[in-house]
């Protein structure tokens, strides 16, 4: 941490995504584990019996240390704006893991932080593996010329006692399209989505997803996500960003490096996603100590990934022939059957009430 003491957070929460983050702790010095607040009480003692940290009762309790320092808001996404909002009232800095709220939440955490001018930094740890900065440097500085078409895609199976833990795969994957295509490109002018009929035996959640963003002057962004299949193809598609200009173009992918490992979600290791925790936490404390542009993707990143998502549940909705969720008429000229499948993002209005369980599979 050139010469630096670790920074002492605790993690509220402390499930899957807490042991990706503790590896990177230790792996990475940038921060110390103080603590852990998690309301599991076999999980807690696990926990604070595996790492050697203190278990706090609750954050009120985490936030009287002095040890800590910052708050990594872990807990499910329905928590995470109680918990910033406690801890910035506190005076910590905070990060939130993905997805971080709904698009009203991100903005009154948002001006919380402002407030009170504290970090407060979204969990987009794809956005800091150093392969996907060198390709948005190439973008923005205009290397690759007038950027026509990129893709980005996922696709890790998931065994079902795995997905059972996540809602679909849209919310739950597609947020890491969404603020990578917004770091790169900005926002969309239209959206096209699509979620397919999930395959597992009893969870009621989607395992595959697709959008397609449309900009000015010629641009689409391919996306697509699947915890249904692996790509074990000569040329794997497991991870991958591609941008395509008129002046040249760049990828990259995860499969450079990969080994039997379990840990978090997954039950092998691949280095270049793991290490990615370790780059957003150093950007989190270089950010806390006076450096915000080391934040890549902000808060705004956030919220408008939010209502990109939403307008992309909007869209499948129309495709599938459901109502469209409550949503306005947005007053699009007919275009076919592809009018069912076409959201103007522009014209989005606020957020809708959540429909009743037989009207959508969306949470």
């Amino acid at each position: 941490m050139n010469g630096q003491q670790p920074l002492g957070v605790c993690f509220a929460g402390a499930g899957m995504v807490a042991e990706l983050h503790h590896r990177a702790a230790v792996e990475g010095g940038h921060i110390t584990v103080a603590g852990i607040v998690e309301p599991r009480a076999d999980l807690a003692r696990q926990r604070a019996e595996q790492w050697g940290v203190t278990c706090y009762p609750d954050l009120d309790a985490a936030l009287s240390d002095d040890a800590v320092q910052a708050v990594f808001a872990l807990t499910p996404s329905h928590a995470h704006e109680e918990v910033a909002m406690k801890a910035l009232a506190a005076g910590r800095p905070v990060f939130i893991e993905k997805p971080v709220a709904e698009p009203d939440a991100v903005t009154r955490i948002e001006e919380a932080a402002a407030a009170r001018d504290l970090v407060c930094m979204p969990g987009h740890n794809y956005a800091y593996q150093p392969e996907f900065t060198a390709l948005r440097r190439l973008v923005t500085a205009g290397d690759l010329g007038t950027i026509r078409a990129a893709w980005i895609t996922y696709v890790i199976r998931h065994p079902e006692e795995v997905a059972r833990h996540y809602g679909g795969i849209l919310d739950e994957v597609m947020v890491h399209h969404a603020y990578l295509a917004l770091a790169l490109f900005g926002v969309p002018d239209l959206v096209y989505a699509g979620c397919m009929e999930p395959a597992w035996e009893a969870h009621p959640e989607t395992d595959q997803a697709w959008m397609t963003w449309h900009y000015p002057r010629g641009l689409s962004v391919h996306h697509f996500a699947s915890f249904a299949v692996d790509d074990e193809s000569s040329d794997p598609w497991m991870f991958t960003v591609k941008v395509l200009g008129d002046r040249g173009s760049a990828t990259y992918n995860w499969r450079d490096s990969l080994f039997r490992r379990p840990l978090g979600s997954l039950g092998f290791a691949i280095p270049a996603y793991e290490d990615s925790y370790i780059h957003e936490q150093e950007a989190f404390t270089a950010a806390i100590a006076g450096r915000p542009g080391s934040i890549v993707s902000g808060l705004a990143d956030a919220r408008d990934a939010a209502l990109l998502l939403r307008t992309a549940r909007a869209a499948d909705a129309r495709k599938a022939g459901l109502p469209p969720l409550g949503l306005p008429p947005l007053g699009l000229p007919p275009l076919g059957e592809k009018s069912l499948c076409r959201t103007d993002f522009r014209r989005l209005g606020p957020a809708p009430p959540d429909p009743p369980a037989s009207e959508g599979r969306f949470r």
